[in-house]
């Protein structure tokens, strides 16, 4: 399989130390994407340095047209053709591209079903879905409170959340692409996942790990299943 562009871009015209520490910055989570504009195929990043606690601006142009891609990030690195904040945006860039993320038109999410396409429970992914503000809210809120778990099984949890005297009911459930299935009562249109969907989110990885919803799974139906598929072949 060909390697896409921007990814070719970055191993064309970056160093192994800039590739290296691109891929780093990239990875724990520090590119957030601010501007978007799929008209013109252009991107604003604000990323985070691995080094220093500095945030630099990354301008993507054309990013769709392999010959025209232009890259300008705000640091003083001037040694090579492309910095490690221009590799970490490059890889978040691609990857919200392979993910979906990128939409093409404004969407209003309604939270009683939104899709969270994540195989796993990732913090990248919660920040992508959300937004700066939603996850550090969500974060506040750990520190002091809790959700209400009230089932978690089968691939499924229920949970409420109290959110300024309010309840609100979570589902966050598996689907059958392994994604997640979420539903709230929480009106948020601008994000695919909301407030109390993030606070329940954070709150089972903290606790039992990225993989938690694989540890409630129902294994004897699977083996039923497994068997009844080898019964009719």
């Amino acid at each position: 399989m060909a390697l896409p562009h921007l990814l070719k871009y970055v191993y064309t015209h970056g160093t192994d130390e800039v590739i290296r520490r691109g891929k780093k910055i990239h990875a724990i989570g520090f590119v957030e994407l601010v501007e978007y504009d799929d008209l013109f195929g252009s991107a604003v990043f604000r990323v985070k340095d691995d080094s220093y606690s500095t945030f630099y601006r990354v301008y993507i142009t054309k990013f769709r047209d392999p010959k025209g891609l232009s890259l300008r990030c705000s640091c003083p690195y001037n040694i090579g053709d492309i910095c490690r904040h221009e590799t970490a945006s490059l890889f978040q860039l691609q990857e919200m591209i392979d993910r979906g993320h990128l939409q093409t038109e404004d969407v209003e999410y309604d939270q009683r079903h939104t899709v969270a396409k994540m195989k796993s429970i990732e913090l990248k992914t919660l920040r992508l879905l959300s937004s700066p503000t939603v996850f550090a809210d969500a974060e506040q809120y750990l520190r002091t409170q809790k959700a209400s778990i009230e089932t978690a099984e089968n691939e499924m949890v229920k949970a409420t959340v109290v959110l300024e005297g309010k309840k609100y009911s979570v589902i966050i459930r598996k689907n059958e692409e392994r994604n997640f299935d979420t539903s709230c009562d929480y009106h948020d249109p601008d994000h695919p996942l909301c407030l109390p969907k993030v606070i329940v989110f954070l709150q089972l990885l903290n606790a039992h790990g990225a993989n938690y919803f694989d540890s409630i799974r129902n294994w004897d139906k699977e083996k039923i299943n497994c068997w009844k598929r080898m019964v009719i072949r």
